[in-house]
């Protein structure tokens, strides 16, 4: 049965083969749209759950300013339910391919995501830098420019695997990173303040404010969810409204390949003549479809996978969200690419199956002298 199918798709070899092209260009199209907004959701709730549960920042009547060191640590650690309170000195500069994130480390300690990842700490003058920084470039210096422009020592790359995180990052001695960005010594950006239990982080907000002598915001891991979820929500409409063109063009793909299959009752008509039955018509229905249809929805995902996890995402995050520079790579959650190659699957079968049996069940009620004299049958 299935040498019989792959014959009469070989006897309309470039109607075959078109067929083939047209569904995988739809299939990557439909699977890029549903992957990308759940790669980025993926990616969103990876980076913050790594993140402080409380960000506290200084105000003064210009917005943010930098806090001193010791007496705001000293405040945070004597609220109760504060495990651990972390000054950071951190800021956006512009490096030789676009902004980038520059990192003091303070007190000789490494973030807990890059322990091991590095050999040494980078001291004055020296830096450590992420994948993306100078992608493709395999330079021992880097010019980086802030309320100065200098050039630092490259000892260190962190590892690719750590591009989530690290893509477009710069560690340094605290020192430099405050003359980069203007921070006078034993001031810090802000504090990362870490609590016992999730459910304190909103609960000690008004113990931390009262705490200290200036005013300050504080901003917790579950609203940076909540904000971050809301810009997807928005994300996902747009892309919704561009996923049903796509659905109406595959459903239009089979509802064309259907009615053509419908015109060739005579080539059933010789078959039922031959002996086949009904159930034997079927099968072969079903196995030319799916001969053309399997590999191209293989295909078509293949290329939504590559297009939205790979070197190609940067056109993606260009297009939907207007990332121009360093786009950092996807985090690739196994059970919600699963359920996006489940849905797109389940698109193309569903279509594929109908356009198998409707030629199938006409003609299992029509004569074989009608069938065989049909005129639109080639």
């Amino acid at each position: 049965m299935q040498i019989w199918a792959f014959r009469d798709l070989l006897r309309r070899p470039f109607e075959s083969l078109l067929l083939g092209i047209t569904l995988t260009l739809t299939v990557a199209i439909l699977g890029t749209l549903l992957l990308f907004p759940r790669a980025l959701h993926d990616t969103l709730n990876t980076l913050l759950t790594s993140t402080p549960s409380i960000v506290l920042r200084r105000l003064d009547p210009t917005g943010f300013c930098p806090l001193p060191v010791q007496s705001s640590v000293q405040a945070a650690e004597n609220v109760i339910g504060v495990v651990s309170v972390r000054p950071r000195i951190w800021g956006l500069v512009s490096g030789p391919q676009g902004p980038l994130t520059m990192v003091g480390i303070l007190d000789d300690r490494l973030p807990e995501a890059l322990a091991g990842q590095v050999t040494r700490l980078p001291g004055p003058g020296e830096v450590i830098i992420g994948f993306g920084v100078l992608a493709g470039q395999s330079a021992d210096t880097l010019q980086l420019e802030g309320k100065i422009s200098r050039q630092y020592q490259i000892i260190d790359r962190l590892p690719q695997g750590t591009s989530l995180f690290t893509h477009d990052l710069v560690l340094m001695n605290p020192e430099d990173a405050g003359q980069l960005i203007g921070l006078d010594r034993g001031y810090a950006c802000d504090l990362a303040i870490d609590v016992f239990h999730e459910s304190e982080q909103g609960a000690i907000l008004s113990d931390l404010t009262a705490a200290f002598a200036w005013p300050v915001a504080c901003v917790t891991r579950l609203q940076s969810q909540g904000l971050s979820a809301g810009r997807l929500n928005r994300l996902r409409t747009l892309v919704a409204i561009a996923v049903i063109p796509a659905v109406l063009a595959l459903c239009l793909l089979v509802a064309v390949n259907t009615r053509k299959s419908m015109g060739r009752q005579s080539d059933l008509g010789i078959m039922k003549a031959m002996g086949w039955t009904t159930g034997d018509i079927v099968w072969f229905q079903m196995y030319r479809e799916l001969f053309v249809c399997l590999p191209s929805a293989a295909a078509g995902i293949c290329l939504a996978f590559v297009l939205v996890y790979g070197p190609g995402a940067g056109l993606l995050a260009d297009f939907f969200l207007g990332w121009t520079t360093l786009p950092p790579s996807l985090y690739l959650e196994p059970t919600g690419a699963a359920t996006v190659v489940l849905e797109v699957t389940a698109l193309m079968l569903v279509p594929v199956i109908v356009s198998a049996f409707l030629p199938a069940l006409k003609g299992a009620t029509a004569d074989v002298h009608d069938m065989i004299n049909d005129a639109g049958s080639r």
